[in-house]
């Protein structure tokens, strides 16, 4: 059995993991799934004090304080950021990683680096509207869930601190380019998106691993089931290939 640790997406906390999580454990998997800081039960952090930098530590201090070993890293969304950085910095501690619908930097690179211009200005225009620059609320993309799934998420959302967007992570290894197996997982119901960009790139890699789930980009909260088993398979795999 593995150990699992599930890092959300921006806007959201933990509670992303609700069906995931206990689906792991039922099949023997010790499973963490912390809320980033200043997020969901976190959110009482001030978001001047955070940046992607305060992320990373939170994943990588969690690997380190509890001693944890041969641990996959998922990440959604976000969180795909956020896993990257902390393997960097723990990466004998990292068994395997996992991006569902997720961002892949290379060092140097932010998320609205990834994610495009465009998004990057409308995120600080909602920034100054919501409290003068210091924090994203989530906007309604229609490409995030289906109608009848969105209103059962809404009101959990927090606004996410902007630092986190506009920050590059940056590697601390030397060789950064050796990693553990690593898996990808698009989202194909909706068209196009930069995780779709960032998918068929990767299938270009040889080091990767690319599968799909026909589902909104909202996966992990609407089809825990799905992603559950996604992650059994993976590391199924890489077990087998050991």
């Amino acid at each position: 059995m593995a150990n699992i640790v599930l890092v959300h997406g921006a806007w959201s906390g933990s509670w992303s993991w609700n069906g995931v999580a206990p689906l792991l454990r039922a099949s023997g998997h010790e499973v963490h799934a912390p809320t980033l800081t200043g997020l969901a039960e976190r959110s009482h952090i001030p978001p001047t004090q955070l940046n992607l930098s305060s992320h990373v530590a939170d994943i990588a201090g969690l690997l380190r304080w509890n001693d944890l070993k041969d641990v996959i890293l998922v990440g959604h969304s976000y969180g795909g950021m956020v896993i990257t950085g902390a393997a960097d910095r723990e990466i004998a501690r990292v068994r395997g990683m996992i991006y569902v619908d997720a961002h892949v930097p290379d060092s140097g690179q932010s998320a609205w680096d990834l994610s495009g211009p465009e998004r990057a200005g409308a995120q600080k225009a909602a920034a100054m509207a919501h409290d003068g620059g210091h924090s994203v609320p989530r906007g309604r993309a229609p490409a995030n869930s289906s109608p009848a799934d969105a209103h059962r998420f809404d009101a959990l959302f927090t606004a996410h601190p902007i630092n986190c967007f506009s920050e590059p992570y940056v590697a601390t290894r030397a060789e950064p380019d050796r990693w553990p197996p690593r898996h990808y997982a698009v989202c194909t119901a909706y068209d196009p998106s930069p995780f779709q960009t960032i998918a068929a790139r990767l299938r270009k890699d040889a080091a990767w691993s690319v599968s799909e789930l026909h589902a909104y980009h909202d996966v992990v909260r609407t089809h825990p089931a799905d992603v559950a088993a996604l992650i059994e398979d993976v590391i199924a795999r890489w077990s087998r290939a050991a």
